[in-house]
């Protein structure tokens, strides 16, 4: 039995750690990491984040390929995400039903389920509010105490990332210096 408790945690964090991994490598894609900062006379890092982005389009044949890689990565995105969660519901399903499992690992895992579906739904309510402030498209990533949001559009304006920091506070309960913000053209 224990042998069987210990089989089961080890399952669950290894999903979790692949899930954890996956979304971080999906993090590490070829796009610039935006960091706003409170002090007004920081350097201009828009300037040189612009420049390093038109130096990149000017390759014949990019723009294009860059434009449909965007829309790809958030589609993916979206679609691996679901795919990952989706077996994790599964899995805490499958340990929940299993009359084996004891009683405390199906409670764990009912408790988990519960915390997963909440998580999904703020991603949605989350996505959704930003897209409802004009933004073209949007993908969040939700854990316990950190929020990574990746916009697709041109370089963000103070006010917008206002929106968007307000927007993931409000409906996760996330404090502002947790929450970071990645554009992705």
């Amino acid at each position: 039995m224990a042998f069987l408790l210990r089989k089961r945690t080890l399952l669950i964090i290894l999903f979790a750690s692949i899930f954890i991994i996956s979304v971080y490598m999906m993090f590490l894609g070829n796009f610039p990491r935006v960091v706003y900062e409170k002090n007004p006379t920081a350097p201009d890092t828009q300037k040189v984040l612009s420049q390093q982005q038109s130096s990149q389009e000017t390759a014949p044949g990019t723009a294009l390929d860059k434009k449909e890689n965007n829309s790809d990565f958030f589609i993916d995105y979206k679609l691996e995400r679901d795919r990952l969660r989706s077996q994790e519901a599964d899995y805490l399903r499958e340990l929940i039903n299993n009359p084996n499992a004891t009683r405390e690992s199906r409670d764990q895992a009912q408790k988990d389920l519960i915390a997963l579906s909440q998580r999904v739904e703020k991603e949605m309510i989350v996505e959704n509010l930003i897209k409802a402030k004009g933004f073209e498209d949007a993908v969040i990533f939700i854990s316990n105490d950190f929020a990574n949001v990746v916009i697709k559009g041109a370089s963000l304006q103070s006010k917008q990332v206002a929106q968007i920091t307000d927007i993931v506070t409000k409906t996760t309960g996330i404090p502002i210096e947790k929450i970071t913000i990645i554009e992705r053209k």
